[in-house]
């Protein structure tokens, strides 16, 4: 997996060909002053309209500034800086990821996002345009996936020496298509090594989301070529992705991005059903 060592913060688009709604976006132009940095191109704009609330830098053959409203529901018992997603340009950073890398007590070292609130989370999983491949083999579950300036999987050998090593609560937050956030947390989370299949333990939810990873807890971790749930079919082939499936599942995080088929997409049964597939979702762990 790829990851970046510098400091500077990145966003991109959120959006994937037809199946995205653009209420999240303000407005769209050019980055066409090379002289002049993209942040400062994107954050003079998004400063001047009381709308925008942060921007996106979409790397593609030409540079396009998105600027962006929404993201600023407070959700209950949480602080501006941890419920509000992007932020206006300060000239110091623009919102509250950054890249990070932590020592583990066995002396490894893992590279991903952070994200500052409240607290310090590093990202596990990060889904937004579509734009990286999530039906993969149980290899590349095993080692992780994508890169940390666009979607990525850590790795189920990174995630159990997280956990391992006392990153033990989830925070686990999604955006619908209408721009709207919420967010589920556990206060347990544990992944198993390889020996046991990255079994996942889970438990004791608070947020806005309701709760749709207890139909996981106890589970194997199953891939299109490694099954390892209790259905008699193959969930991980069938439902696009790599997950702790039971029978088949609430939770497909890693399903396939913007498909509305029961149960294909990114989806969170307890907020938005089967057959919706969410436009963003993050995955986060810390300490307790």
């Amino acid at each position: 997996m790829c990851y970046s060592s510098t400091a500077e913060n990145k966003f991109r688009s959120v959006q994937s060909g037809n199946t995205t709604s653009n209420s999240c976006i303000l407005d769209e132009f050019p980055i066409d002053n090379p002289k002049v940095s993209a942040r400062l191109q994107c954050g003079m704009p998004c400063n001047a309209r009381s709308q925008c609330v942060g921007f996106d830098i979409i790397e593609s053959i030409s540079k396009t500034c998105r600027l962006l409203r929404g993201f600023t529901a407070l959700i209950p018992s949480h602080t501006i800086s941890e419920a509000v997603r992007y932020e206006k340009f300060t000239g110091i950073s623009i919102g509250t990821d950054f890249y990070c890398s932590v020592k583990l007590t066995n002396g490894q070292h893992i590279s991903t996002l952070c994200n500052q609130g409240n607290h310090e989370w590093m990202l596990i999983q990060r889904r937004f345009d579509g734009s990286e491949n999530f039906t993969r083999d149980w290899t590349d579950y095993e080692d992780g996936f994508g890169s940390t300036e666009s979607e990525f999987w850590l790795g189920n050998r990174n995630i159990h020496e997280l956990t391992n090593d006392s990153y033990t609560y989830l925070r686990i937050e999604m955006m619908d298509h209408d721009c709207v956030w919420k967010y589920a947390e556990y206060s347990t989370f544990y992944v198993e090594s390889e020996n046991w299949k990255y079994r996942l333990h889970v438990n004791g939810y608070s947020g806005n989301a309701e709760d749709s990873m207890w139909y996981n807890d106890g589970m194997f971790f199953s891939t299109y070529d490694n099954d390892n749930d209790i259905r008699e079919s193959n969930c991980g082939l069938e439902y696009h992705g790599g997950w702790w499936y039971s029978n088949c599942h609430w939770a497909n995080l890693n399903g396939e991005y913007g498909n509305t088929n029961y149960g294909e997409g990114i989806e969170w049964k307890t907020w938005r059903g089967h057959g919706y597939s969410m436009k963003e979702v993050r995955i986060m762990i810390r300490k307790p």
